[in-house]
């Protein structure tokens, strides 16, 4: 069976991304939650991707690491930061 992942994604997907969540946070990871695997997955797995078998999203989210997860933000936070003024950074410099 196809989905198109590009449109709202089915609730039985949805309920398996947060229970991905919810390993992670058992495992000890406590700071990536299903908005973060949801980012994850549509920018960097499923970006170049409108439909896709169920057994493939199933296996893309059961098959997920929480550090690749983790590489993700880590780039996507440098990536805004890249942007900032030095002034957005006052509250981290020690005076």
């Amino acid at each position: 069976m196809e989905i198109n992942i590009k449109n709202n994604l089915p609730l039985d997907i949805l309920f398996l991304i947060r229970i991905k969540a919810n390993e992670f946070k058992n495992e000890g990871v406590h700071d990536i939650n299903s908005y973060d695997i949801k980012d994850y997955l549509y920018s960097i797995k499923w970006k170049d991707v409108e439909t896709k078998a169920m057994c493939d999203v199933i296996d893309d989210i059961m098959s997920l690491r929480f550090s690749e997860v983790f590489d993700y933000l880590k780039m996507k936070v440098i990536k805004e930061a890249s942007t900032m003024k030095i002034d957005d950074f006052s509250d981290f410099i020690a005076k």
